[in-house]
C-alpha cells in the first residue's frame, strides 16, 4: 500500500504543478491541498477489508477535503496569486519554478503522507471496531470543522460589508482568538487521530503534530502576524484576543 500511496502522491502533485506552470500561479496547490488528502484516504480504503470504522474515517476527511479546496477555489477566484507565493517567485528567480517544485509541490506531498499517517495505518489494521475513543475524537472533529467553517464564512461576509474595508475583524468566531479558522484546522486534526487510534499504532500522532507546527509557527500564524504587526488596531486587539486557543490569556 505504501508504494501506491507514494504513487498516488506524486500523480496528484505533478498535475497540480502542470496547472501551476499553464496558470502561471503557484498559489493552486492549496485548492490541492484538501483534495490530496482525499486521493490518500481513497487508495487506503480500497486497499483493505471494508469496514464501518473505515468509512467512518473515508467520511470525515472526504467531508472535509472537499469544503477546503471547494471554499479556497471559491475565495481565490478572479484574483491573481496569492501574495506569498508571489514573493516566493520573486525570491527563486532565476529558477523559480524548479525551486516551487521541490519547496512548495513535493513538500506538500510529503507532507500530506506525513499528515495522513493516522488514517491510512488506521485503515490497514484488522481490528475495525470503534471505541468510545474513537467517537470521542469525531466529536472532537466535529467541533474543530465547525469552528472552521464558521469562522472562514463569517469572515468572508464580515468582509462584504462596505463598513468594514479597512478594518480587522474582531467579531463573531475571530472575538475567540485571532485564528480561529486556523485553530479549527489543527482541531479536527487531532479529532481524525483520536478517530483512527489504535494502540500500536499511537506514535501517528506526529499526523497532527505536524499540520500543528506548521500552521503555528511556519506558514499560517507567523506570516499573518507578520502582516499585521504594524497596524495600531491589531496590536489592540493582540492585547485583549487570545493568540490561537480560545478563552485562554491574550
Amino acid at each position: 500500500m505504501i508504494t501506491h500511496l507514494i504513487l498516488a502522491v506524486l500523480i496528484f502533485v505533478h498535475i497540480f504543478f502542470f496547472i501551476a506552470l499553464i496558470r502561471k500561479n503557484f498559489a493552486v496547490i492549496d485548492i490541492g491541498w484538501g483534495l490530496g488528502f482525499i486521493v490518500i484516504g481513497l487508495v487506503a480504503y480500497f486497499h483493505h477489508p471494508l469496514s464501518i470504522k473505515n468509512a467512518l474515517l473515508m467520511i470525515i476527511v472526504t467531508i472535509w477535503g472537499l469544503r477546503l479546496g471547494s471554499y479556497i477555489l471559491m475565495r481565490s477566484r478572479g484574483k491573481g496569486e496569492d501574495p506569498r507565493y508571489t514573493k516566493f517567485r520573486e525570491a527563486w528567480k532565476p529558477h523559480s519554478n524548479l525551486q516551487a517544485y521541490f519547496k512548495v509541490f513535493l513538500f506538500q506531498g510529503f507532507l500530506m503522507l506525513i499528515v495522513s499517517l493516522p488514517v491510512t495505518l488506521a485503515m490497514a489494521q484488522e481490528s475495525k471496531t470503534i471505541s468510545i475513543l474513537n467517537w470521542l475524537g469525531v466529536l472532537i472533529w466535529v467541533i474543530g470543522f465547525v469552528l472552521e467553517i464558521s469562522a472562514d464564512h463569517y469572515l468572508t461576509w464580515w468582509k462584504s460589508q462596505p463598513q468594514n474595508k479597512g478594518h480587522i475583524c474582531t467579531s463573531g468566531p475571530w472575538k475567540l482568538c485571532r485564528f480561529p479558522n486556523y485553530f479549527g484546522e489543527v482541531l479536527l486534526w487531532y479529532g481524525i487521530y483520536f478517530a483512527s487510534f489504535e494502540p500500536q499504532n499511537f506514535w501517528t500522532i506526529i499526523g497532527p503534530f505536524a499540520i500543528n507546527f506548521f500552521i503555528y509557527k511556519v506558514t499560517g500564524v507567523p506570516l499573518l502576524e507578520e502582516k499585521y504587526q504594524t497596524r495600531e488596531d491589531y496590536r489592540e486587539y493582540s492585547k485583549k484576543t487570545p493568540k490561537f486557543i480560545p478563552f485562554t490569556r491574550p
